[in-house]
């Protein structure tokens, strides 16, 4: 898909789904992993150690699920979610108003490849992160000036935090379909998974790599591997072993993490300025 076919895509979305999960989602499951494995990286930081109060900038927040979630976590930090489909923030906003609790989040309307002019943001943050944001640019160019841009708007020691879907993960994730006689699963068009050498190779230009953390690998298998091994090859996204993977993922013990390999689709790349 083209950029703007892209931008048409998630119009659709957030007037279609409004103010619910599934206009940035289909799978519930993976957006609680997504939000206890950022959450925990904020409080692995060496700012978090010295102060709690960070500013954090969530780009591509869609309506707003992950800086509500993440603002419950961390209510000492103050978190801006930006993202370029007006409807997307005014569907926050709905959320917000309605919810007391999220009146300290700030939403504007804002692009990825344009934070250094959005007046409305601060000069820096302390933490930014995106939540399967980034794919949606096309071709890698772009990608990797949303890169640049978040490292322009990074206070110096700050943090870049880049959830996104992996080109080399999800082909892992497809052997194993393969091997047990699945067929891969296709990328969707209006996405243009990481590809990590390139991407890598051009943010250690500018910041340092901390960590990578394969947080959803097991989810992973258990969902486009062994259920639909179960099931006629069909995808469950409600199914109970996948919540009850779900659940031990979110109370897993930090020394265990990123036990289960390579094979879930989503990394946590962390990077520091």
């Amino acid at each position: 898909m083209t950029l703007p076919e892209i931008r048409n895509h998630w119009e659709n979305w957030a007037s279609e789904f409004g103010t619910d999960l599934r206009a940035t989602t289909k799978t519930p499951t993976i957006k609680q992993l997504e939000v206890d494995v950022l959450q925990r990286a904020i409080k692995k930081t060496e700012l978090w150690a010295s102060r709690k109060n960070l500013s954090v900038l969530d780009i591509g927040c869609g309506n707003g699920y992950n800086s509500f979630a993440m603002s419950t976590f961390l209510p000492e930090c103050h978190f801006t979610g930006i993202d370029y489909v007006p409807a997307m923030i005014d569907n926050a906003k709905i959320i917000q108003k309605n919810n007391p609790k999220y009146k300290d989040v700030s939403f504007f309307v804002g692009d990825a490849l344009d934070l250094v002019s959005n007046t409305n943001l601060a000069a820096g943050y302390d933490v930014i992160f995106t939540d399967r944001c980034v794919i949606n640019l096309n071709p890698l160019e772009m990608q990797l000036k949303s890169f640049d841009q978040m490292v322009a708007k990074t206070n110096k020691g700050g943090y870049i935090m880049i959830l996104e879907n992996s080109v080399q993960t999800h082909a892992r994730q497809n052997d194993l379909r393969v091997a047990v006689g699945l067929p891969p699963r296709p990328v969707m068009e209006f996405n243009l998974f990481i590809d990590e050498p390139a991407f890598i190779a051009h943010a250690e230009k500018s910041t340092k790599l901390v960590r990578i953390d394969d947080f959803g690998t097991l989810h992973d298998i258990l969902l486009y591997v062994i259920t639909p091994m179960l099931n006629n090859g069909v995808v469950d996204y409600d199914h109970p072993v996948v919540k009850a993977a779900t659940e031990l993922c979110v109370s897993l013990p930090e020394k265990y993490e990123n036990q289960f390999g390579t094979f879930g689709q989503n990394r946590l790349w962390i990077f520091q300025k």
